[in-house]
């Protein structure tokens, strides 16, 4: 059975992001991709300083929103251009 471009269309459901252009990272002022959320608070880390923290955040962490394959996207919509 083969779907229709409508059906294949309604399956699509575009991605809510949590963070925004305008939150910055805790260690480097760059734009935040990863809020880590622990009990004593939050922190917001581009995906440079999360990586380099990865390890220490998983522990203080109880929810990480992981949002760094926006780059991917970004990169994607900037090469079919």
């Amino acid at each position: 059975m083969t779907m229709t471009a409508e059906a294949v269309e309604e399956q699509k459901v575009e991605k809510q992001y949590v963070l925004k252009v305008i939150d910055r990272c805790d260690s480097c002022n760059a734009q935040a991709l990863v809020l880590v959320k622990g009990v004593t608070g939050e922190l917001m880390f581009c995906g440079h300083h999360y990586a380099k923290n990865e390890k220490a955040l998983q522990e203080f962490a109880y929810e990480v929103i992981d949002e760094r394959e926006k780059l991917v996207q970004n990169r994607l919509i900037g090469s079919a251009n």
